[in-house]
């Protein structure tokens, strides 16, 4: 897995960053679409040879060892999906150097249904002490009754490419709609929620006061998540009022002079400081300005308004 705020080869940083945030939502499109409604199959090498009946792949790409949250993907030797609410998840460490794994954690993951054509994935909370190679075995019940078994492996970093939970939040100076000449110049949202936009994170930071960041481009997510990402963001602000505060940031500088379906135009650079390899991420952050919590891809409202009463 690429340390993408270290840049990646010899290229420049944000070239090469600009050019993972639009290939990454891509191969998140064809793991989504296990949960989806499509009939184009999504099949690997190992099942085309008459591999396993059923395969998990992983949609996560920022893991490490700490607290994590993991999403996955359930399709058969057809490439199809294979749909459930929910699954019994074993998490096992390999051994370096030996035929051996080493049971770590048993969670119970839930199927997250995303507003879009690419339906959901299932996810659960990690918390892993030691990086290294992983091997996940996913049991579920499918919605026609059928048993089935699923296995998937990852690597497991010792440090996040996002702030990790418990660190400071990056005081990152972002674009407010007071500076902007217009609101299309701070978000490619069509039907923006200007109360997203009043604070930049430095100045939210200040205020002691739990706070959620959205990264997103609504109009430019090739998932489809991050309109409804920023969304779900709204409900939340719209639930608890101003007991938080709450920020989407665009990815992309100056969206209003992209053309066409390819963002051009530069990253912000809070992409950058928060270290994204991918988006929408969403982060709960305390009082204290700390990480409590963070989401890649979608979530629900209440995923988010559950982490942050944590906090208050």
């Amino acid at each position: 897995m690429f340390n993408l705020a270290k840049g990646l080869g010899t290229l420049p940083w944000a070239l090469s960053l600009r050019t993972l945030l639009l290939l990454a939502p891509l191969l998140l499109i064809l793991v989504a679409a296990c949960s989806s409604e499509s009939d184009d199959p999504i099949i690997s090498s190992e099942q085309e040879s008459g591999g396993p009946e059923y395969s998990a792949i992983i949609i996560t790409t920022d893991m490490s060892v700490g607290e994590s949250r993991v999403l996955f993907g359930v399709i058969d030797r057809q490439g199809m999906p294979v749909p459930g609410t929910s699954s019994e998840v074993g998490v096992y460490f390999l051994v370096p150097g030996e035929d051996a794994r080493v049971l770590k954690e048993s969670v119970t993951a839930n199927f997250v249904n995303w507003p879009t054509a690419v339906g959901g994935a299932f996810a659960a909370n990690l918390d892993l002490d030691i990086g290294g190679l992983y091997e996940i075995d996913v049991n579920l019940t499918s919605v026609d009754g059928t048993q089935v078994f699923a296995q998937a492996s990852f690597i497991l970093q010792d440090h996040p490419s996002t702030p990790a939970i418990g660190s400071p939040a990056p005081a990152s100076v972002t674009h407010t709609a007071a500076e902007a000449e217009d609101i299309s110049h701070i978000t490619s949202s069509l039907a923006p929620d200007l109360d997203l936009y009043q604070l930049s994170i430095h100045e939210a930071l200040l205020q002691n006061k739990p706070l959620v960041v959205v990264f997103a481009t609504p109009a430019y997510c090739v998932s489809a998540t991050c309109g409804p990402q920023v969304g779900e963001v709204t409900k939340v602000k719209e639930s608890l009022g101003d007991r938080a505060n709450f920020i989407h940031i665009e990815v992309f500088e100056n969206p209003h002079l992209i053309e066409g379906e390819r963002p051009t135009t530069d990253l912000v650079a809070a992409v950058q400081e928060w270290g994204l390899p991918t988006e929408p991420w969403t982060f709960v952050i305390d009082s204290q300005g700390l990480v409590r919590g963070k989401f890649e891809q979608f979530t629900t409202a209440a995923e988010i308004e559950a982490k942050l009463l944590e906090v208050f």
